[in-house]
């Protein structure tokens, strides 16, 4: 088992929120929103034995800061980066991203080629326009805390359908996925997720649908991976990915759908690559803060999980009776404070 060092790292006003662990070449991990890097830290495990591994909170996610305005492009989270990586003292790199993480990946690579060795894309897609237009209209409604919680009700819909239908926001036919319903701690965990990222939760969500294009992908110079994972809940749209033609420096890796096998069969492809990157070592001198955990007293005790996603709003009302002056938006951190503590 490998120490997992936890840090912020400073840019600017900002906050990063860093979790590395290893030695070996450096390997960034950039995370699916609106999740965060905990989701990678099975993965970073498998790595660390050959690589130095960062996983990072795209900010606005997890533990690191927000944006100081709403993004136009992801390059307003790859600027960010590149600064993170320099501070690091990392003169190059690799990078393994999923979904959103896989969009990033590709527009850093994009604009600082030297710096980037190999990327790994993991479920990364191309959209037709009339499809991502409908998309965008469709797939981010507001969760903007509101005082009677019903923004809860939302975003329950919105997890209860994550794996029922892709895009979870057209419930037709052509669109239903056909598999099991998550288990409830996962949905729960997805829902702690979107409380996390709050009302701009679609910074990066957005941002990454509208880069989702092939084009981008065949204009990449390094090394590339794409893993079309049998699996996934993108798979048809991986597949148009990979039907355009792509220069030599792109490949294609079929993974079959077994969850175990997928992540040894990534691991595999990622690891042979370590030997053709230089060793990289974290200074312990940067002006980096460790995270303090803090003991939070429980006021209430909040409802267990249920499956209908009515103990949210029961949470939320109890919650507000004991604090009724207070925000949503802090009513909110309570909320996702009760439930992570």
């Amino acid at each position: 088992m490998h120490q997992i060092i936890r840090k912020y790292i400073k840019i600017g006003s900002r906050r990063i929120y860093v979790q590395v662990m290893g030695n070996g070449p450096a390997i960034a991990l950039l995370h699916p929103s609106p999740h965060s890097s905990d989701m990678l830290l099975p993965l970073a495990s498998r790595l660390a034995d050959k690589y130095t591994v960062i996983c990072i909170d795209t900010p606005g996610y997890g533990r690191s800061d927000g944006l100081e305005s709403p993004p136009k492009s992801l390059s307003a989270y790859t600027i960010l980066l590149h600064k993170l990586f320099k501070k690091m003292d990392i003169s190059q790199l690799a990078l393994y991203g999923s979904a959103t993480g896989a969009q990033i990946a590709i527009r850093y690579a994009l604009e600082n080629e030297d710096m980037v060795s190999h990327i790994f894309l993991d479920n990364a897609a191309h959209f037709e326009d009339d499809l991502r237009d409908k998309i965008l209209e469709s797939y981010f409604p507001d969760l903007t805390p509101s005082k009677d919680g019903n923004h809860l009700r939302v975003l329950w819909d919105i997890v209860s359908n994550l794996q029922v239908y892709f895009p979870w926001c057209f419930k037709i036919k052509k669109y239903y996925l056909n598999r099991p319903q998550l288990p409830l701690e996962v949905m729960h965990a997805i829902v702690v997720d979107f409380l996390k990222a709050g009302k701009h939760y679609y910074y990066a969500y957005k941002a990454a649908f509208k880069h989702e294009k092939a084009m981008y992908v065949q204009q990449l110079k390094v090394e590339t991976n794409i893993f079309k994972w049998e699996g996934s809940i993108v798979l048809p749209y991986i597949n148009q990915l990979i039907s355009h033609d792509f220069p030599h420096n792109v490949k294609v890796i079929s993974i079959q759908k077994d969850n175990a096998a997928r992540m040894n069969a990534m691991v595999d492809h990622i690891n042979e690559k370590s030997i053709e990157i230089s060793d990289y070592k974290m200074s312990s001198t940067l002006g980096i803060e460790l995270i303090e955990k803090e003991n939070i007293d429980q006021i209430i005790e909040l409802p267990e999980i249920k499956g209908d996603g009515s103990y949210l709003i029961k949470a939320w009302h109890l919650l507000y009776e004991q604090n009724e002056n207070a925000t949503p938006e802090e009513i909110q951190q309570l909320l996702i404070d009760g439930y992570t503590t």
